[in-house]
């Protein structure tokens, strides 16, 4: 059941459930990995923006749940590697050599 997924919420669970199937050799592809996680973060910061925009202060207020969706979206993007890093990690497991993230 779908559910009316979206086209981002179709390609997000086929990007993780690739990911996932793909790690029954060990641990998933860091293109695989990588991809779903930047992509399921830049989503979630999306939706969590503009569901915050109808309840204008009140989003951003700890009194309310939006407030703290709004930051696992963004403190999400930053466990385990910001988005920009995951980013440098998909580019170097296409291009099939690691970039110096350190100069």
């Amino acid at each position: 059941m779908d559910f009316n997924l979206s086209d981002d919420q179709v390609a997000l669970r086929d990007a993780v459930q690739r990911s996932a199937a793909n790690s029954d050799q060990g641990l998933p592809s860091i293109l695989d990995s990588s991809s779903a996680k930047s992509f399921a973060n830049q989503i979630a910061r999306s939706v969590t923006g503009k569901a915050a925009l109808p309840l204008g202060g009140f989003g951003y207020s700890t009194r309310y749940p939006m407030e703290r969706r709004m930051r696992d979206a963004w403190g999400g993007g930053m466990a385990g590697g910001a988005i920009d890093i995951q980013k440098v990690n998909i580019a170097s497991a296409i291009i099939g050599w690691r970039l110096d993230q350190r100069r």
